[in-house]
């Protein structure tokens, strides 16, 4: 038999477990020897039992200690059984000698053979042959002082025979219980230990994730911050030149680059999404959308890519224009709608795309809303239906198109969020239909639009902005005068400071990343400037594109009022500034 290191542990630390109790015995018959036949036998019998038990305990010990030597198990089975049988034969023949010497000492010396019966062959045992070596010996010299007083008392050997089974038979009961017993300690250890290499393999497995995915996290920090920078000079500029009058044909163009500007905004805040969707953190923010205008930018700006291919796109809205005016995400409905045309398109080869949107009253109060787009490709397969909606699966043509495979993932879950659900099915004659449904609360009316306010409608504001990029800060000085401002540029945060302790102004909007000293670090300075002088709290804004929550709630411990993003929203901007006219008011 092999015996594994735990199992050497679990029979070393049974017998290390039963000294107490055998000690305790072995004090107890030196003291009924030292009574029944003097001193000197009690002290030979002491010293004979306490020097065996010595060795035992040796043994045991180092069984404990070093389980894992070679041949540990077959060391401490070996040395047990010898030393259980030197033990139980010296109490026999103890025994057996002071009956010889004094047959009349019988009874108590019958009584302390079997006393050493019982509690040798309940001791703890690695083996059978460890049990026969603490049974046998006494088993003899109980049955030969037995059989000597049969003559005169043959009662007596049949109760010394019973009882001589009875111990047997419940000690070896109680030695494979015993073995039971070790042979459960060791298989739970074993499990417990798998189980603290699982967990540890599990921890190590959670570090190398949280790591991979803090890798990620500033990847996507990056790659928002370096796209939101330009984005925000083009969607900022088209902005101004909106507001400026110009030729119908050039309005339509400004239009549809703002609109381009938009969808690409939101297929950056698609993109990413798919790290919270992975974690399971998809948040919607509900606003009044008029889909039907939606849902026609979405085909404006894609109709000419359409055009490019050969392709016709049409769109069709199904409904009263009332029904259309909604409380939803509009972020959402255009990035699933954008993704959906956007395979529609790379999947028609020729013929027409068409857009279908159908705004129903429900039973509840709440607008049926149903989108389809409809491409006239190859089809799905009724068996690969499902399959398309999983993360990095595609079919082959899509593969051949040039997806990723995560398009239609991201449109489960954000319809999924709303609420929705989204499925294909067949196209007639042929072809697909991609489709989502959503029910939606009723708009009562329109976002409101920015507008610019009079010089003699709201007090002159004076705004600091701290922007190291130029085209920002171009951009800045186009836009904050529309808004009745008086404008201070500065291209760091220790010029920021500077100008803060010098000069009075209504806000301070404060870029996140800039040289010498970043935004953070200044709004700090700022904060701790006002505390010691005891100067009024200045508004302090970040006017950021590293816009992620950790982002924020480090701008906000600082000392930030709030964080206006990038591209710049306007209806934000705006409210930020209503805030800071009224605080210039009082």
């Amino acid at each position: 038999m092999s015996y594994t290191s735990e199992y050497v542990r679990a029979y070393a630390g049974q017998y290390r477990d039963m000294f107490a109790v055998r000690i305790a015995s072995i004090l107890g018959i030196v003291i009924l020897i030292a009574v029944v036949r003097g001193p000197v036998w009690a002290a030979g019998f002491g010293v004979i039992q306490l020097a065996l038990y010595v060795v035992l305990w040796a043994v045991v010990t180092r069984a404990r200690t070093a389980p894992d030597r070679p041949a540990a198990g077959l060391t401490l089975k070996r040395a047990t059984e010898i030393i259980t049988f030197l033990l139980a034969t010296h109490n026999a023949v103890f025994v057996l000698l002071a009956w010889q010497l004094e047959a009349i000492r019988l009874p108590p010396l019958l009584l302390l053979i079997v006393g050493n019966l019982m509690v040798g062959a309940l001791q703890v045992h690695m083996s059978r042959l460890s049990f026969t070596a603490a049974a046998v010996p006494p088993s003899i010299v109980i049955g030969l002082m037995a059989w000597q007083e049969a003559a005169s008392d043959g009662v007596l050997l049949a109760c010394t025979a019973l009882f001589v089974v009875g111990v047997v038979t419940a000690a070896s009961r109680q030695a494979l219980s015993d073995r039971q017993t070790v042979d459960l300690v060791v298989n739970l250890t074993e499990r417990s230990e798998a189980l603290e290499r699982a967990l540890a393999d599990a921890e190590r497995q959670r570090v190398a994730a949280e790591r991979a995915d803090q890798a990620k996290s500033r990847f996507l920090a990056m790659i928002s911050h370096e796209v939101r920078t330009p984005l925000n000079v083009i969607l900022g500029i088209t902005e101004v030149l909106k507001r400026r009058k110009r030729p119908a044909a050039e309005a339509g163009l400004i239009t549809d680059m703002a609109d381009a500007g938009g969808l690409l905004m939101r297929l950056l805040n698609g993109a990413l999404d798919l790290s919270r969707i992975e974690s399971g953190q998809v948040d919607v923010r509900l606003a009044p959308v008029d889909i039907r205008t939606r849902v026609e930018a979405v085909a404006r700006v894609w109709r000419a890519q359409a055009e490019d291919q050969g392709l016709t796109l049409t769109v069709e809205c199904d409904g009263a224009p009332e029904h259309f005016h909604v409380l939803t995400d509009e972020a959402r409905i255009e990035q699933v709608l954008i993704n959906l045309l956007s395979n529609a398109l790379k999947m028609t080869p020729s013929g027409t795309v068409a857009i279908v949107v159908r705004a129903r009253p429900g039973a509840t109060g709440a607008i049926d809303l149903t989108f389809e787009v409809q491409d006239q490709g190859p089809g799905v397969p009724e068996d690969q239906r499902e399959r398309i909606f999983q993360p990095f699966e595609q079919l082959e043509d899509g593969r051949t198109a040039g997806g990723a495979g995560l398009g239609l993932a991201i449109c489960r879950a954000s319809v999924g969020a709303l609420g929705g659900t989204l499925g294909v099915r067949d196209a007639e004659p042929h072809g697909s239909v991609f489709w989502f449904r959503l029910e939606a609360a009723p708009a009562e009316g329109t976002a409101p639009v920015p507008t610019t306010p009079a010089d003699d409608e709201a007090p002159r504001l004076s705004v600091l902005a701290a922007e190291d990029h130029p085209a920002n800060r171009k951009l800045l000085s186009l836009l904050l005068p529309t808004f009745g401002v008086e404008l201070t540029l500065v291209e760091n945060g220790a010029e920021a400071v500077a100008a803060v302790g010098s000069g009075t102004f209504d806000l301070v909007l404060m870029d996140a990343m800039m040289p010498v000293m970043d935004g953070v670090e200044a709004v700090r300075t700022i904060r701790a400037d006002e505390a010691a002088s005891g100067r009024p709290r200045r508004l302090i804004h970040m006017l950021t594109a590293n816009v992620f929550e950790e982002d924020i709630a480090r701008y906000m411990a600082a000392g930030a009022d709030g964080v206006l993003k990038k591209p710049i929203d306007l209806p934000a901007l705006h409210a930020v500034l209503a805030e800071a006219a009224v605080r210039h008011r009082t």
